[in-house]
């Protein structure tokens, strides 16, 4: 009877307080009070990103995630967890496993690698045209295609024709990587 008393004025508090909807209208994030957790009570094998060159106060308990050899004696948690090696994060993305559709540009399929894989970089395919005929006077090409005008006048031969170029730059943002917008933090992973 006291179980069923308890319950009883559970669910009256539960269905007198009003609901608030963690929607963009009423979300206030200046709301939000975050406590502190004890270290003990974080799992061996958490990662988190660090944002400073310096390291947390408990400092003992964690190891940067650079690839580097651990020990079953120091360890023996995390090495029962990831092996004889800490994960290697440097320069590199987590990602969530799994995968999910959307359909913001096209309907897209991203999908991660395996659990715990290196996934290779990669971009979606850039297209382009070139419909290029001289004897009526040039190309119009269009995408990450141009033409160099260079040497044009010069041909004589009808089924001669400019050069065509391909620069990924005309129509994406280059670099020596593929990479998003990104902050640089250290992964630390929680070691014992």
């Amino acid at each position: 009877m006291k179980r069923l008393s308890l319950l009883f004025l559970l669910s009256l508090f539960a269905f007198s307080c009003p609901v608030h909807a963690a929607d963009s209208s009423s979300f206030d994030p200046t709301k939000i009070t975050v406590q502190s957790v004890s270290t003990s009570s974080i799992p061996v094998g958490t990662v988190i990103a660090w944002p400073s060159a310096s390291w947390p106060s408990d400092a003992s308990n964690w190891l940067e995630c650079n690839g580097q050899a651990i020990s079953s004696t120091i360890y023996p948690a995390l090495v029962a967890l990831v092996g004889s090696r800490v994960p290697d994060y440097r320069g590199i993305f987590l990602r969530g496993y799994g995968s999910q559709v959307s359909t913001h540009y096209g309907t897209v399929t991203h999908s991660s690698g395996s659990l715990g894989a290196l996934q290779g970089d990669a971009i979606r395919n850039m297209k382009g045209r070139v419909v290029a005929n001289p004897s009526r006077g040039g190309s119009s090409p269009s995408g990450p295609f141009y033409d160099s005008t260079e040497g044009w006048n010069n041909h004589t031969d009808t089924g001669s024709s400019g050069t065509i170029w391909f620069d990924a730059s005309r129509a994406t943002p280059t670099a020596v990587e593929i990479r998003p917008v990104n902050r640089s933090v250290r992964y630390l992973i929680r070691a014992k």
